[in-house]
């Protein structure tokens, strides 16, 4: 169990766990980044429109707007337009009087005395403005201050805003240093709620600013009554009209005057001082919500919170701020919809797992069931299979499979103590039994076959049921490979005719040997282990060696020489033929062309598969080589064999007439263990004919065999083909081939299969004479 513990302990993390660190860190990234602000600022307008009302009524807007210009002139106006404007509104009864833009140039300006006379009768009762601008090229801000004979009968305050990147100003200060004062803000003062210098505060744009009482200044300036519209309230002068003074966009109502935005604020200060919680605040609720939701497992709570985080995250922003307090929720939200979408897609995988664990026909669980709950089991492991579940089922009604199974269960579970049974496809059934029971479970299971043996009544219909069981009793392994090998050992057990069989552990490397070898095979080609011997062939007319057979053979590093039937069937039964032929096809006329340097005539035999006969790189592939290497191709033999050759089709059979049109010549290989007729031998291009080695090596011994090779050299000839017998391993047989006419032979007597540096030696050696 300690293995099992370290094996899980490095899981890596699943998909869903990366997306839930991935929604954590994005909710962080918007909240510390401020990429959500835009979202924020757009919620919240939207919650403002939600919760509009109507301003208090305390403040009124005094607007120098197009009216005013044309009856008292363009704007900036003249000092004593100001005194006026004062001496009305403070007649009128205003409590209080602020200028919302600086008043510049009273050193030159002759209604200047009357100013300061106005600001001395209505002392204390009038707000100027003290601002500041920014000098582009320094960076540095200059003060705009009203002249001292101007402050000695009136107050400062600060009429700077601050703009984000879309022209909104979203909140307001308290109170700003200009120069070397520090100014409270017209909100700050007309509220009389207090700050410290550059802190800001929200401004509740949910108050219509068409509410805020509104006088035209051509009405002051004129004199009109207005006592009962500004007696006893304040009164914030400003522009309000096109081409003169700033403006800016207030959210829900468009481009609107900075005096309106300085009257906003104030009347958000006047509802008492709103509080801020910045992002985080919601953030870490709705991090500990998601935590919970997190170990939450039980279905209905975890809806009940996907519907309940959404509405969270709309009405209670707008709750809070209905009492003045203001917080960013984007951060959150990003964090609630990545969670919910974890959570959604959790219960889906849920379910969809859930319903994946049973049998769709039957309703039982089924094998991804076992896989799951015996992930670390120590039990041992049984498979049974009906041999004829398709069959059966076929026969019956569609809605009597259902019978069929619960049938096929019930009978397993009483053999089996009473063990949980888990259904495959195709009639396969599993269950576990515990270890200590695997070395008794062969009664088990022959009482099971006893069971078997009676037909099942399903439908009406009496249905016989063939079973065989396969038993892995290695807790070793995973699941999944247990399961495979249950079902292996019970395909063993039907094949033997048998009830039961338990799996043999030690075949366990054989068949990963039989998975992997086409895997290593490529490998071994390219890095050398696979490599060609080449056998030599001798003229029995001139005795010398004429040629030889490339053979292929892979060394592998750790298993030594392997068996080439093994590797080249298994290359042929997977389409993987073409490469191991490419490359013994290469290697044979590289060393054949070497030795036909200097004028001598020494053929090389390359064995074709089956396989490729007819395939469209054929004839390309033998061709580009033949070039590369620049061998002659009446030099090269390709060798097919009987069988193969005869179970050609015509297109193939013509792919054959095209290669000996380039040459080359063509044998058929192991040449009397097929069942070749006269008229496909005339049909077939073939040069050569190759006598197997089971009728040469029979030669002395059997008259039937003598007679079938002689006559298969005198047909042979009669077509104009030549006769290679192979297999020759003592003199009588090759004394023997000769005198009946064999044109060449091939076998251990002559050589062994060698590489090509023991081939070049063996032809420096051979001579005639040692031949004969």
């Amino acid at each position: 169990m300690k293995s099992v513990a370290t094996r899980n302990s490095k899981k890596p993390a699943s998909p869903m766990r990366i997306l839930l660190i991935w929604t954590l860190v994005s909710g962080l990234l918007f909240g510390v980044a401020e990429f959500a602000e835009p979202l924020d600022d757009l919620l919240l307008a939207i919650r403002n429109k939600a919760r509009e009302h109507n301003a208090s009524g305390q403040v009124v807007v005094v607007g120098i707007d197009n009216l005013a210009q044309q009856e008292v002139g363009d704007w900036p106006w003249k000092a004593d337009r100001y005194a006026r404007m004062i001496e009305n509104l403070g007649n009128a009864g205003a409590r209080r009087i602020f200028f919302d833009f600086p008043i510049n140039g009273l050193k030159n300006d002759p209604g200047a005395p009357r100013l300061i006379e106005a600001l001395k009768s209505h002392s204390g009762k009038v707000y100027l403005s003290a601002a500041f601008s920014n000098d582009d090229s320094t960076g540095k801000r200059i003060p705009l201050i009203p002249p001292h004979e101007a402050r000695r009968y009136s107050h400062l305050v600060n009429t700077n805003v601050w703009i984000n990147g879309y022209n909104i100003v979203w909140s307001a200060r308290y109170a700003n240093r200009v120069g070397d004062l520090v100014v409270p803000s017209i909100a700050s003062v007309l509220s009389g709620a207090r700050g410290g210098i550059d802190e800001e505060f929200p401004i509740d744009y949910s108050i219509a600013i068409g509410s805020l009482p509104y006088i035209s200044a051509s009405e002051i300036v004129r004199g009109d009554a207005v006592v009962s519209r500004v007696r006893g309230r304040d009164v914030i002068i400003g522009t309000n009209a096109n081409g003169i003074g700033n403006r800016y966009s207030v959210p829900g109502h468009g481009p609107s005057a900075s005096v309106f935005v300085a009257a906003l604020a104030a009347e958000t200060l006047l509802a008492g001082a709103p509080g801020t919680y910045g992002w985080w605040v919601p953030f870490l609720l709705a991090l500990a919500v998601t935590a919970m939701m997190m170990r939450v497992s039980r279905t209905p709570l975890v809806l009940g919170m996907l519907v309940l985080l959404p509405s969270c995250a709309l009405g209670l922003p707008l709750l809070l701020e209905s009492y003045g307090h203001y917080t960013q929720i984007m951060p959150a939200t990003v964090l609630m919809l990545g969670s919910m979408g974890h959570l959604a897609w959790r219960l889906h995988r849920q379910r969809f797992d859930e319903r994946g664990m049973v049998n769709e026909v039957s309703g039982h669980p089924n094998l991804n069931a076992l896989r799951a709950e015996g992930v670390e089991t120590q039990d041992g492991l049984i498979a049974a299979r009906i041999h004829n579940y398709a069959e059966a089922a076929t026969a019956l009604p569609a809605a009597a499979e259902k019978e069929l199974v619960e049938q096929i269960i019930l009978r397993l579970s009483l053999g089996n103590g009473g063990c949980k049974v888990y259904q495959g496809d195709e009639g396969i059934f599993m269950w576990l039994v515990p270890a200590g029971s695997v070395g008794n479970v062969g009664d088990q299971l022959a009482g099971l076959s006893a069971i078997f043996r009676s037909p099942a009544n399903v439908s009406g219909r009496l249905i016989d049921l063939g079973i065989a069981f396969g038993v892995d009793a290695d807790p070793g392994r995973s699941i999944q490979s247990r399961m495979s090998s249950a079902l292996l050992a019970c395909q063993e057990a039907q094949n033997a005719g048998e009830h039961w069989r338990v799996y043999d552990p030690t075949k366990l490397e054989a068949t990963e040997w039989r998975v992997t070898m086409l895997g290593e095979l490529d490998a071994a080609i390219d890095n050398g282990e696979v490599w060609v011997a080449f056998q030599p062939k001798l003229d029995l007319l001139s005795g010398e060696i004429c040629g030889a057979e490339a053979l292929v053979r892979w060394t592998h590093p750790e298993k030594g020489p392997i068996n080439p039937e093994e590797f080249i069937t298994a290359a042929e039964r997977h389409d993987r033929i073409e490469k191991l032929t490419e490359h013994v096809l290469n290697r044979a006329v590289q060393v054949a062309a070497s030795l036909n340097k200097g004028g001598r005539k020494f053929d090389m035999a390359v064995n074709l598969s089956p396989r490729l006969i007819g395939h469209a790189n054929l004839k390309p592939m033998v061709v580009q080589t033949l070039r590369r290497h620049g061998l002659p191709a009446e030099r090269l033999i390709l060798e097919i064999t009987e069988t193969a050759a005869m179970s050609s089709a015509e297109s193939a059979m013509q792919e054959l007439r095209d290669l000996r049109g380039i040459v080359l010549q063509l044998s058929i290989d192991d040449y009397g263990t097929g069942f070749s007729t006269l008229d496909y031998l005339k049909r077939c291009p073939a040069t050569e004919l190759k006598i197997d080695r089971s009728f040469v090596r029979m030669l002395v011994s059997s008259r039937s065999d003598r007679i079938m090779v002689n006559s298969t050299i005198e047909l042979a000839h009669s077509l104009g083909e030549e006769v290679v017998a192979e297999g020759v391993e003592d003199n009588e047989t090759l004394q023997l081939l000769g005198q009946m006419g064999c044109d060449k032979a091939q076998g251990y007597l002559i050589g062994r299969p060698m590489p090509y540096e023991a081939l070049v030696d063996y032809l420096a050696d051979h001579s005639p004479a040692k031949a004969a």
